[in-house]
């Protein structure tokens, strides 16, 4: 069968099978993602897809037309994309609504705005890179990344070739020729770009468009081939199956450690590069029976509607069940969406994209339909996130009038080691956005990321005060800087601020065992150490997270190890004539007592048990034992009663992530405390 015979036919069965393979492996990874390790490259796939179907139709209409009609382009990809995926994100916004804890609403829903709007991955992006953001539940739309991706392509790719056809009218040369050199231009800089990318920083790499378009620019540059091998018998055969296995391949011996989409993303690509260049051949050994088979067909000409209802039950669901998903839920998940699917496809895609209201009549009227359909999606994502901004204001204005006052936050924690009842009975900060109860420090003008270089000085406090404090430390140490602030203010301290996520200010950085990148925190370390030692600072003040794991020189790890690190680091500076207040770290809280508190009718009753909440290894205490010019404060008793930590105490949400950091409002009510356990430091300072 000739190309054009096929052409006549519909669309090409080697290019459906792909989009077949490409959207179980997705869904087939985020469903079993032990046994499809590497499934993720479906994504890869349906890029290559795009650009060598987009590209060939558009040099189509150059070589007819002599240019490309922009507004009837984008209204045809509005009309076939853009009425499902809205479909499947106000679906997905309502539910969160409904089953989700409202703790979770602000980031899902900021999400969906996101996902609506199609700048979704690089919203993640922003996320990725926030090491705080890390532990954050994945959203029902966050597959929605690759949707934005695609549709960022389908505004700038055509504005290219129209660059292009520009550039050849004006040099005189041929409209292809200098479409395929501005493409080749792109698509080389872009795979350079996310070569190098995926190395220095594999967080953002992953989800922007720029580390991705070169991925489309693979198959763009294939539409100038024209033609495929299908004529050619036995050669089509053997590399139609040759790119198959590069897809299997990439599949199965990929995974969550691969580097990507860096030089590992060239396999996947390449496979589908050749399963399409080899096209439909009738050659007995070739897989076009496989192509043609009719679940594969099925699954190719849905694998839109398939890829956007799948991931969302897979992240609602646990919230209805109240628990993790096993084999039969993930069986009736699959089921169902293969359904949703189908109805999708029968009932909305073709429907609209089809519609004469819309299809025959002027680019305008699909865009006045895709803006008042943006903005009745909007709705309730917006009015969800409204809700929560109003709660927050509400929360603050509580905590204000509160603070100091009796049985408020850790003021409810009598000498006897039993609870007091308050008189506020809302807690606060309210659950829904406890995540945002930040100290003011955490801006890009006080905080280093985890990956980030270089060192960054912060001055809290008093800017004229007479004593210079540093105070040092990773996001454990920030906690405390509001309550700092406030004392420093009293005393009459200038408190420099040098802080560096996920990284400890120790003597042992170089033997830290750190899921971050260590070299940016070993530099970090040097750096501020010279900066205290030579910036004429009166004390130092510095507290890490309990946890860290520190290896000996045999590599294994050691708590000697760990405690000298710190006494060392410590003693460094006593010996430079700078006492140092050391704070130990706060208790922990896991995640299903914090959930508690948002699920359960006795908010009082969420916690944990007072062994668990201080299981984690604390180094300080051993580390200041008998060390001349070192406070140790411990405020641990202040959160807990003498058996129990609650999640809540004297109606203040103690903690606002998983990663057990204080909210500000229990910090700040903490104040008192802190500053008592202070004195001999204080007065060390003052001396």
């Amino acid at each position: 069968m000739t190309d054009r015979m096929k052409a006549a036919r519909g669309v090409r069965g080697d290019i459906q099978a792909l989009r077949a393979f490409a959207v179980m492996a997705v869904v087939l990874y985020h469903l079993w993602p032990m046994h499809v390790p590497g499934g993720y490259i479906g994504v890869d796939a349906f890029f290559v897809i795009s650009g060598f179907l987009i590209t060939s139709h558009l040099l189509r209409e150059v070589d007819r037309t002599g240019k490309v009609d922009l507004p009837q382009f984008w209204a045809r990809r509005v009309r076939r994309l853009l009425p499902a995926s809205m479909l499947v994100a106000v679906v997905s916004a309502v539910a969160v609504l409904l089953v989700v804890p409202r703790e979770l609403w602000q980031t899902f829903l900021q999400d969906t705005i996101a996902a609506i709007v199609y700048v979704l991955n690089w919203a993640l992006a922003a996320q990725a890179v926030d090491y705080l953001a890390a532990e954050s539940a994945a959203s029902p739309v966050q597959h929605y990344w690759s949707l934005s991706v695609e549709e960022q392509f389908y505004l700038i790719w055509p504005l290219l070739i129209v660059g292009a056809t520009w550039l050849a009218v004006r040099t005189g040369r041929s409209r292809r020729s200098a479409i395929f050199g501005v493409l080749v231009v792109v698509t080389v800089a872009s795979l350079i770009y996310g070569i190098v990318l995926t190395w220095t920083d594999p967080a953002a790499a992953y989800f922007i468009t720029p580390t991705r378009a070169w991925q489309f620019g693979a198959g763009a540059l294939l539409a100038f081939v024209g033609t495929t091998l299908a004529n050619r018998g036995g050669l089509s055969a053997v590399v139609s199956w040759a790119g198959m296995a590069a897809l299997v391949v990439s599949t199965f011996a990929y995974g969550s450690g691969t580097p990507f989409p860096g030089v590992a993303a060239l396999l996947p690509v390449a496979g589908v590069l050749l399963v399409v260049v080899a096209g439909e051949s009738n050659h007995p050994l070739a897989p076009t029976r496989l192509y043609n088979l009719t679940s594969v067909r099925w699954l190719g000409d849905n694998s839109y509607s398939i890829y956007l209802w799948h991931w969302p039950p897979i992240v609602l669901v646990p919230y209805i069940i109240g628990g993790e998903l096993d084999w039969r839920h993930k069986l009736v998940i699959l089921a169902a969406t293969l359904v949703l699917a189908w109805l999708t496809k029968l009932y909305v895609e073709d429907p609209v994209r089809r519609a004469p209201a819309l299809a025959g009549r002027r680019p305008r009227v699909t865009y006045a339909v895709l803006v008042g359909a943006t903005v009745v999606a909007l709705v309730a994502p917006i009015a969800g996130v409204q809700v929560i901004n109003a709660q927050e204001r509400e929360s603050e204005q509580i905590a204000e009038q509160a603070i100091g006052t009796d049985c408020f936050g850790a003021a409810a924690i009598q000498a006897d080691g039993t609870l007091c009842t308050p008189d506020v009975t809302e807690i606060v900060p309210e659950p829904a956005v406890a995540e945002d109860d930040l100290p003011p420090v955490y801006t890009d003008e006080c905080r280093v990321q985890p990956e980030g270089e270089g060192v960054r000085e912060c001055v809290l406090g008093d800017p004229d005060g007479d004593r210079s404090i540093a105070m040092v430390g990773d996001s454990h140490l920030a906690q405390w800087t509001t309550p700092m602030s406030e004392i420093a203010q009293a005393n009459g301290w200038r408190i420099t601020l040098f802080f560096k996520g996920a990284c400890p200010f120790t003597a042992a950085v170089e033997n830290l065992d750190s899921t971050f990148d260590e070299t940016t925190c070993i530099a970090w370390n040097a750096e501020v150490t010279d900066r205290i030692l030579t910036g004429g600072f009166d004390a130092v003040v510095t507290s890490a997270r309990a946890g860290y794991t520190f290896d000996d020189a045999a590599g294994k790890k050691d708590r000697g190890t760990a405690v000298a690190g710190f006494r060392d680091r410590w003693a460094e500076l006593t010996a430079a004539g700078l006492p140092v207040a050391v704070l130990a770290d706060t208790p922990r809280m896991p995640d299903e007592a914090r959930e508690c508190v948002t699920t359960s009718s006795d908010p009082a009753s969420c916690g944990v048990d007072r062994s668990v909440a201080f299981e984690l290894p604390e180094y300080f205490h051993a580390a200041a034992r008998d060390q001349e010019g070192v406070t140790l404060v411990d405020l641990g008793d202040h959160f807990c009663t003498e058996e129990r930590c609650p999640a809540v105490v004297g109606s203040v949400f103690v903690y606002r992530d998983g990663s057990s950091h204080v909210t500000d409002t229990f910090a700040r009510t903490l104040q008192p405390w802190l500053e008592e356990q202070l004195r001999p430091f204080t007065a060390a300072v003052a001396g």
